[in-house]
């Protein structure tokens, strides 16, 4: 219980006795001193030494009143006028034994329990339930009957482990419903935006009426069942307006509307999506606009057919069931390089960064983001994990070459490089928790981020630039579209070509996963920059102890409800498990019948976790719930546990939810 809750040991009436005997007793020294020969010395000391022993004799008689305190009853503590009082107050009060019996209740108490018989007696949770208990009781709201009361309790007495406590109600039960009218009437904002209205445009150009107008036809039905007021802002964006009492039954289906979206289809079956930001936050209602709009931005960078929904800072999401459409134009990619080279000449230096445990991608990515800074003549560094065994084939690669023999440097070098004018631009992640060195990232005041996957979180205000596209294969992809609209195939050097050429490589497994259009126009611009597939395979050979090590996945794989292969590892591991699992989760999805697969190994204190599909499950949503991300078929999440059978434990809760929503 709180010290402020806690009555004193001592009684006022106590202490005005022990204050009056010490009164008196200053009184009787002086008579003695005045009518006696004893000297002061002595008769001082007797007079303190009476007054110790009259305080214990106050103090003796307290403990011993206490001890019967559960005995004596309410009134022999309270005494009568207190008694009267509690019993008279209008509000429920109770007294409670430390065994949690009731002992005492007045007639408002008896009146708000409605009981049929005399609750004395009983015990707390008899009363109450077993959810709360007397000692912590005050933290929840109370329900008896039709009312709804907050509770206060407090310690009355506390002598040798034994003590009383007091249960105060208040009846709330107007507050309450005055509160449920004012959140249910607030305003809720909506953003809404159909995501491939482009490709319905370019294909099926005489239906794209069509194609709206049934679009447009099943947001205003959705929006009248709500009472909602919506307004359209454009061909394909939409702001709406509704209470938040109608955001409940939203919330509750899971936004059901997206699937009755998704089931328009126009020409040759072309599916059309939207996607949401719906923000219910308290404070103005621009704020909430605000909310909304941030929402809506973070649906579509992670690959729309979704609603992200933002409640007072907490944000969730539903939806993204559907791989991302894939967009065609590359305006965008020409815009954002033309907005990092302004940005990159305004700047000291430039940093660039992959993510942990860094792959071919990031790394080709931190190459061609390079080239694209030293277009600009500025100083520009990769700041990279050195003693990376899986990249240092790359990296001793690029060392030999007379452009980047200085450009990588580690976490100290690279802490040290940055100022007030650094630019640090992150590729292949778009979080600087999630940045190779997070203390470099933090540290920098200007971010640009450039990513292929799904987005995770808000992006941050230090972020003044960023390129988020989910429909690209990979960030090497994105890369190398900026390049080619920058500089020459000719002027790219075979090395940064091979770079590239190798993380798109990787994150298409060869061009049989995530290929586009755009994918096969940046592969050949690299090839004609010199890029050479067998050169760039030869990074991707395997040695003989990877391959044992790889087996130890192979021979321990189970079948999850019919579709999912698992795998575990555990015991004698080392770092080069990490890229080993993520090879053994591609080999188990060409088992037949297999929809997605994961594999989990235990390096140092951390479950590494990978997932692979074959583009029916989204294995991102799925590892989202153990704190991870990724990309629609290729995703991955660090979980800290001792042990990797509780985190297969949460990895199969995940899959049951994502399976039976």
């Amino acid at each position: 219980m709180n010290d402020r809750n806690h009555v004193p040991f001592m009684s006022r009436r106590e202490m005005v006795l022990c204050i009056a005997l010490a009164c008196l007793n200053i009184v009787l020294c002086g008579i003695f001193a005045y009518a006696t020969d004893i000297h002061y010395v002595i008769l001082i000391p007797a007079v303190i030494a009476l007054f110790l022993l009259e305080v214990s004799m106050v103090s003796a008689a307290r403990a011993r009143r206490q001890e019967h305190v559960p005995e004596l009853g309410i009134y022999a503590l309270l005494e009568e006028n207190g008694s009267i009082l509690f019993k008279n107050t209008e509000q429920p009060i109770a007294a409670f034994g430390d065994d949690g019996v009731m002992l005492w209740c007045n007639d408002a108490m008896l009146s708000a329990l409605r009981h049929s018989e005399n609750p004395v007696g009983k015990r707390f949770s008899d009363i109450f339930g077993d959810a709360v208990s007397i000692e912590s009781f005050g933290d929840d709201y109370v329900y008896l009957g039709d009312r709804t009361y907050s509770a206060e309790s407090f310690v009355v007495n506390s002598v040798e482990q034994k003590a009383l406590y007091m249960l105060k109600l208040t009846d709330v039960t107007e507050l309450c419903e005055a509160e449920k009218r004012y959140n249910d009437d607030k305003v809720c904002v909506a953003y809404i935006a159909i995501d491939n209205i482009e490709d319905v445009l370019q294909y099926v150009h005489e239906k794209f009426r069509e194609a709206v107008a049934k679009v447009d036809e099943k947001l205003r039905a959705w929006a009248d069942s709500m009472n909602a007021s919506i307004k359209s802002y454009d061909n394909d964006k939409y702001i709406m307006f509704f209470d938040s009492v109608s955001l409940e039954a939203c919330l509750d289906n899971r936004f059901a509307i997206l699937d009755e979206i998704r089931d328009t289809r126009v020409g040759d079956g072309v599916s059309v999506t939207v996607s949401m930001g719906v923000c219910r936050s308290d404070g103005t209602l621009r704020k909430r606009e605000i909310g909304a709009r941030d929402a809506i931005d973070l649906a579509l960078q992670r690959g729309g057919d979704q609603v992200v929904y933002i409640n007072n800072g907490a944000t969730e999401y539903y939806g993204g069931r559907t791989k991302s459409v894939y967009k065609r134009s590359n305006v965008r990619s020409r815009t954002f390089t033309n907005q990092l080279l302004a940005l990159m000449a305004r700047s000291d230096n430039v940093i660039i960064m992959g993510h942990r445990y860094g792959d071919f991608d990031s790394f080709g990515a931190c190459i061609g983001v390079a080239r694209i800074a030293m277009l600009c003549g500025v100083k520009v560094n990769i700041a990279i994990d050195l003693r990376d065994k899986n990249l240092d084939p790359c990296i001793k690669l690029m060392q030999s070459t007379e452009e980047y023999s200085q450009v990588f440097v580690d976490s100290a070098d690279g802490l040290d490089l940055v100022g007030q004018d650094t630019l640090m631009v992150l590729v292949d992640h778009s979080s600087p928790s999630r940045a190779q060195f997070a203390d470099i990232a933090n540290k920098a005041r200007t971010l640009a981020i450039i990513d292929h996957h799904r987005k995770n979180d808000a992006i941050s205000d230090k972020v003044k630039l960023y390129y988020i596209d989910p429909s690209a294969s990979s960030a090497c992809e994105l890369v190398a579209e900026m390049l080619e609209s920058a500089i020459s195939s000719q002027t790219l050097l075979k090395y940064e070509a091979d770079m590239l050429l190798s993380g798109i490589l990787l994150d298409t497994k060869q061009f049989t996963r995530n290929t586009g259009t755009r994918t096969f126009g940046a592969a050949q611009y690299l090839r004609g920059a010199g890029a050479n597939p067998t050169d760039v395979y030869t990074l991707f050979k395997t040695p003989t102890e990877d391959l044992r090590k790889e087996s130890r996945f192979h021979t321990a794989i189970t079948i999850y409800r019919g579709n999912i292969a698992l795998s575990c590892c555990d015991g004698d591991t080392d770092e080069t498990y990490r890229v080993i699992a993520s090879k053994a989760a591609d080999k188990m999805l060409t088992l037949r019948g297999i929809d997605a697969a994961f594999t989990l190994v235990k390096i140092g204190e951390q479950i590494h976790i990978s997932g692979r599909s074959n583009g029916t499950v989204n294995v991102q949503l799925i590892l989202e719930k153990l704190h991870g991300g990724g990309h629609y078929d290729v995703a991955g999440a660090q979980v800290v546990s001792e042990s990797v059978m509780s985190v297969l434990d949460d990895l199969k809760a995940s899959i049951d939810d994502y399976l039976d929503v």
